[in-house]
């Protein structure tokens, strides 16, 4: 019965993350907030709003782009509250959800890492910069969270893929 709840709780804390992610999406596009880079040592800000519409969409894109993976291991989360619900607990499905979840946090941490740079060279190739933003050795590091979660997450489907493994050896002896 507490798996259940458990599973449910689940359910919705997924659709409410997703939904508030939405939203935060829709708020970044409506919202006028300063995007900041450092160049040769000074901080460079401008608004969105001083942008072209054109350049406004680029960088929109290049933002969101950054949130697929975070959809893609709310997909894999809810996958994996599914099957336990269902009480599919050590089967290969589950070990591909996890790594599904791995693989979405090692991305993101990849594009978090990536997304000042992406983003200043198309300002620099834009002709909004006069040079390419510094490279603040702290934003790779800083990333290492999302980058140590992927990694736990691709053991933890491994050993699922293992357990899943020995179950059916298991089920198949007499």
């Amino acid at each position: 019965m507490k798996m259940s709840r458990l599973t449910n709780l689940l359910f919705v804390l997924i659709a409410v993350t997703a939904i508030l992610s939405l939203t935060d999406t829709i708020f970044v596009f409506q919202s006028d907030f300063p995007l900041a880079l450092q160049v040769d040592g000074e901080v460079w800000i401008r608004k969105i709003s001083e942008f072209s519409i054109s350049d406004r969409v680029a960088i929109f894109s290049m933002l969101e782009f950054t949130t697929l993976p975070w959809y893609w291991a709310l997909f894999m989360m809810w996958r994996l509250a599914k099957l336990y619900r269902d009480g599919q607990y050590f089967t290969p499905q589950n070990s591909r959800c996890f790594v599904g979840i791995a693989y979405a946090l090692i991305a993101m941490s990849i594009l978090d890492t990536l997304i000042a740079p992406v983003i200043g060279g198309y300002f620099y190739y834009r002709g909004i910069l006069d040079g390419m933003p510094d490279m603040d050795v702290t934003l790779i590091l800083a990333d290492t969270d999302l980058l140590t979660a992927g990694l736990f997450f691709f053991l933890i489907g491994m050993i699922m893929e293992k357990a899943s493994t020995l179950r059916e050896e298991a089920d198949m002896t007499i």
